[in-house]
């Protein structure tokens, strides 16, 4: 039994009993000599190159494409995200002025009720946000037949264009 520093080589040729196993164990044994081993194709040029890895400008290239996939997903997720808290507050108010209807008809005479107030006598789910999704109270107001729920909007000022109003309140009358 011959013993080599590859440990690939077939060491016994009469245990595996076939020629090829007899002129393999004749290759090998120059294997540890040469530069290639018999199961590498490779070169030697590409065996530098492979050793070397990436050069600096093909890392800046990878690093530059990554943050410009990276600034166009955030933005599209930022937009959708902005679309998502106006359909919600939106939803909320259409309840919140849903149940102030019904809270209006079982109790006729009374002054408009606050949100809380909704939600302490069980007209709104216990689970119901008090606050829109940029943490401000609903407005409710009860003026004679009409019942509005407002919130102040992404911007959080009153009285601005990007409010939100239940029912939407008709803004070319003006123009």
């Amino acid at each position: 039994m011959r013993t080599t520093s590859n440990p690939y080589a077939v060491t016994n040729a009469e245990d595996v009993g076939s020629h090829a196993a007899k002129n393999f164990l004749a290759t090998s044994a120059a294997w540890p000599l040469c530069s290639r081993s018999p199961r590498s194709p490779r070169s030697p040029r590409s065996t530098r190159r492979a050793e070397r890895g990436l050069t600096l400008v093909e890392l800046v290239i990878v690093i530059t494409i990554i943050g410009v996939l990276t600034a166009a997903i955030s933005i599209g997720v930022l937009q959708a995200q902005k679309r998502a808290n106006l359909g919600a507050a939106r939803t909320a108010c259409s309840t919140v002025r849903q149940a102030t209807m019904q809270w209006k008809a079982v109790n006729p005479g009374a002054d408009c009720p606050t949100v809380a107030q909704l939600k302490t006598e069980k007209d709104l789910d216990t689970g119901f946000n008090l606050k829109d999704p940029w943490n401000n109270p609903y407005n409710l107001s009860c003026d004679s037949d009409e019942i509005t729920c407002t919130s102040a909007g992404p911007d959080r000022k009153e009285g601005t264009e990007d409010d939100i109003h239940v029912p939407q309140i008709d803004t070319t009358e003006g123009k």
